[in-house]
């Protein structure tokens, strides 16, 4: 085995998982993959599977507690370097996995493997026809889009979306895993640049592009205002530990905005109030206090859905 794929798994049906059928596919049609490729089902449903059936042999892994994908991610690390696999890759249940992305990442790693800067290979990752990853961090809280175009070692501070990444175990271990707070929303943000910072980079596979569905932010069809709730509180939280004080200005003005923009467009006026709460408690209170606050949030949060009703990912 050369890559361990990690799955996190949050209530769907293991046949209504796009990554699941996809990988089996993907398996189905090119058998020689199944050498190369070992598969760890993580699951952080409250029931606990009985029997679970695939289609290619996999590990399943249940611990009756929601661990977010930062949990899963960190105990999968953990389980690779004890089974000695250098590499993880990081998988969600709703991203489209074919057998060519397979196989190319496999020629990536034995690009890089020898390059101890190199901690991620990411490829581009399209959803609802729009590029949404790999991003650039920009000036104040806007990030951009990588050009299409790009290829190869990336040298400026940047991140990806976690599904889909190949990620160097040791590199992971060097920097002490992802974020027990982040353990959704931001975790992403938090790992590439905690890799960053410890002079690891990320090798953009310029050759692949993925299909993932991004549902979370769908207000109209699937976002809970608990939910919503939980996002802030990750976002405020990652801007006031991790990011500069014009930063967290820029963030307080574009609150005021996106409240304004929310009571707009959505029917149910909560989200308008929940941002409304949070501008309150960054102009009002001390920063002590409100990154307290916002941390009680996150842990506390843990049961809610990513998403509401049939939609739930994670």
């Amino acid at each position: 085995m050369e890559i361990l794929a990690i799955v996190v798994r949050y209530k769907t049906p293991l046949e209504q998982s796009q990554t699941l059928t996809s990988l089996a596919e993907a398996f189905a049609s090119n058998p020689d993959l199944l050498k190369k490729y070992g598969v760890l089902l993580w699951d952080n449903s409250p029931v606990r599977l009985d029997d679970p059936q695939l289609s290619f042999p996999f590990q399943y892994r249940f611990l009756d507690q929601n661990l977010g994908v930062s949990g899963a991610y960190n105990h999968a690390s953990s389980y690779a370097e004890s089974i000695g696999c250098a590499w993880l890759l990081l998988l969600d249940q709703d991203t489209t996995v074919t057998a060519d992305y397979l196989q190319r990442m496999l020629g990536h790693v034995k690009k890089v493997e020898n390059d101890q800067t190199i901690a991620t290979i990411v490829p581009f990752v399209r959803s609802h026809d729009t590029l949404i990853s790999p991003r650039k961090f920009g000036r104040l809280i806007r990030n951009h889009q990588i050009p299409r175009s790009v290829s190869g070692i990336y040298q400026e501070d940047a991140y990806a979306v976690n599904s889909g990444t190949v990620m160097l175990v040791s590199a992971l271990r060097s920097v002490g895993g992802y974020s027990e707070v982040f353990w959704l929303d931001l975790s992403d943000a938090y790992i590439f640049q905690a890799l960053y910072r410890h002079g690891k980079r990320m090798y953009i596979a310029g050759d692949i592009e993925l299909a993932h569905s991004v549902a979370s932010m769908d207000f109209d069809r699937h976002m809970t205002p608990e939910r919503y709730r939980s996002f802030l509180a990750a976002e405020n939280l990652y801007l006031a530990l991790y990011r500069s004080r014009p930063v967290n200005l820029a963030q307080t003005i574009w609150l005021m905005a996106r409240a304004g923009r929310q009571y707009r467009r959505y029917k149910n006026k909560e989200f308008a109030r929940i941002t409304l709460s949070f501008l309150w408690q960054r102009i009002f209170w001390l920063r002590s206090t409100r990154v307290n606050e916002w941390e009680k949030i996150l842990v506390s949060r843990r049961s809610i859905p990513t998403i509401s009703d049939e939609g739930v990912v994670g």
